[in-house]
């Protein structure tokens, strides 16, 4: 049996530094900071084309995934059309395996580019049902009663693979299993509901399934919530609420000016000196400044080292830091490599054949020396002569 503990039980169990930071994260308001990841393949894709599917499933799921490349125009994507004509054309065939030979001739017919092989190996449904007992007692006339939830599941064994395949090369860039089991359902205490649609349960492990291959080809962002201080001291409360209008650039500045107060009054307590100095991190960290936010979130944290929530965004800054070389090196590694020159050709003169008369002094020369015999000698002296 779980027993639930109150917050307030929880918070008084706590040493006083952890109560502290307990209530300063509840009592202050969240900022949003952007933390941007690169491709899962290390690479920046600026071209691609989807192999012909092998079968509906995987078609629905390629028709979803060029969707949504379409409109985030990160990445060029070779019209179908287009690409199963040249299929067609060359005789490539269209069975959703692709071998290394018609690898190698798409890439000489459509250019620089990635092909993306999609395949769903598996999406069985299943449905069933289940009871559920359930026990509760009138608190005034202490009588029990007993329901009975009734459940009706609709699941799904989904399983695809991907793979990106690099057209100038052959190499495989990157290839993923994606698997899932989703499931939804109806409950109800008067017999068994109705189940939930199947398209309900496929359009989960589809959408799931597509995330992971976005993810896989293009940078994606994600949005993470930090606290930012709203004290009346050092103007912190007039910086939050310029940041709540949308002005981040004047919320920046009126941040700096409290935090140059701070450095001037001495008169305050402990807490909001090392607030301040965050404060003007986390700004710089929502406009997606990471490097000039970290020495201000490392500021604060040197100044109150057992504060978890500076510990929570100095990791967060750090991590974006991280992430922000990782898409450089992404972006520097799709760049083509430079063109070597041509070696410049070296001219050569042959040289120029010896007369008959210089050859046949050659000849006598080897001959006096022994290093042809009578035989050879007078051979080759006849083959002079007549040219003479």
């Amino acid at each position: 049996m779980r027993l639930s503990i109150p917050a307030s039980l929880v918070v008084m169990a706590l040493p006083i530094p952890l109560q502290a930071q307990f209530w300063s994260e509840l009592a202050n308001p969240k900022v949003e900071v952007t933390v941007v990841h690169p491709p899962g393949l290390g690479l920046k894709v600026e071209r691609l084309a989807f192999a012909p599917s092998r079968d509906l499933n995987s078609r629905e799921l390629v028709d979803a995934l060029t969707a949504d490349l379409v409109q985030s125009r990160q990445v060029e994507v070779v019209d179908r059309a287009h690409l199963d004509a040249v299929l067609k054309e060359q005789e490539l065939g269209a069975s959703g395996y692709v071998e290394p030979a018609t690898i190698a001739k798409l890439g000489r017919l459509l250019g620089p580019s990635v092909l993306v092989i999609v395949n769903v190996n598996r999406s069985d449904l299943s449905r069933n049902q289940s009871t559920k007992e359930e026990r509760s007692t009138d608190y005034k006339t202490k009588q029990e009663t007993i329901r009975h939830k009734r459940a009706s599941i609709t699941s799904l064994d989904f399983s695809a693979t991907v793979q990106v395949v690099d057209l100038s090369t052959g190499r495989v860039f990157g290839a993923q299993r994606l698997e899932d089991t989703p499931s939804l359902s109806n409950t109800s205490y008067e017999g068994f509901p109705a189940y939930p649609r199947d398209s309900d349960v496929r359009r989960l492990a589809f959408e799931t399934a597509k995330v992971k291959v976005l993810r896989m080809l293009l940078a994606w962002s994600e949005v993470r919530k930090l606290t930012f201080f709203d004290d009346e001291v050092f103007g912190m409360a007039k910086a939050h609420q310029r940041l709540r209008s949308g002005d981040v650039h004047g919320a920046l500045d009126l941040a700096l000016e409290g935090l140059d107060q701070s450095k001037r009054d001495a008169g305050q307590k402990a807490k909001y000196y090392p607030r301040a100095q965050y404060n003007v991190g986390i700004i710089h960290f929502s406009l997606g400044r990471y490097e000039e936010a970290l020495p201000y979130l490392r500021a604060a944290l040197d100044m109150q080292s057992d504060a978890s929530i500076f510990q929570t965004a100095l990791k967060e800054c750090q991590e974006a830091i991280d992430l922000q070389a990782a898409l450089r090196r992404s972006e520097r590694r799709s760049e083509p490599a430079p063109a070597r020159a041509e070696p410049k050709p070296v001219l050569t003169v042959a040289p120029a054949k010896a007369s008959p008369e210089e050859r046949l002094q050659k000849l006598q020369e080897l001959y006096k020396k022994g290093l042809v015999d009578k035989k050879e000698y007078d051979a080759k002296k006849a083959e002079i002569l007549k040219e003479l």
